[in-house]
């Protein structure tokens, strides 16, 4: 089954727990809590997000993190890319190491197909779409016995 890196996915709900209507700041913590991430991972995700150019951080007291644009306007491509780099999509299709166009692996000639199509599906999705099924995803983490969430 074809899916994005966990990382990615991660980068995505880090993305969508923060807020898109307001100045307000999020805290990496707030964003590790609710989104289920171990935070010493979300530290080198939001890192990648800040050197790409999709969130500012603040420091210190008052600080935290916002996107820096609407999230109507940040696609997840730009997100995978930000996290897996430009050439996530040359990647083989299994893993084989070694598959190219000169040593194809069987299913080469499909991912060289259907690579465009899925550019361009995750291109059109941007956060704002993808942001409430990730809050909804969220209430279905396992809570611990005083009704609060893990905190990683």
């Amino acid at each position: 089954m074809l899916s994005l890196s966990q990382s990615a996915g991660y980068a995505v709900l880090a993305l969508s727990a923060l807020y898109t209507d307001s100045g307000k700041l999020t805290m990496a913590r707030e964003i590790a809590e609710k989104a289920n991430i171990p935070r010493p991972y979300l530290n080198k995700i939001l890192g990648r997000l800040q050197e790409a150019g999709l969130i500012t951080a603040k420091r210190g007291q008052n600080g935290g993190l916002k996107l820096t644009r609407p999230s109507e306007s940040i696609s997840v491509l730009e997100v995978v890319k930000a996290i897996d780099g430009i050439n996530w999509a040359n990647r083989c299709f299994l893993g084989l190491p070694g598959c190219s166009d000169k040593h194809p692996c069987p299913m080469h000639s499909f991912w060289l197909k259907a690579r465009p199509a899925i550019e361009q599906q995750l291109q059109e999705m941007t956060l704002d779409k993808v942001r409430p099924f990730a809050e909804a995803g969220w209430k279905f983490r396992s809570k611990k016995p005083d009704g609060s969430f893990p905190v990683t």
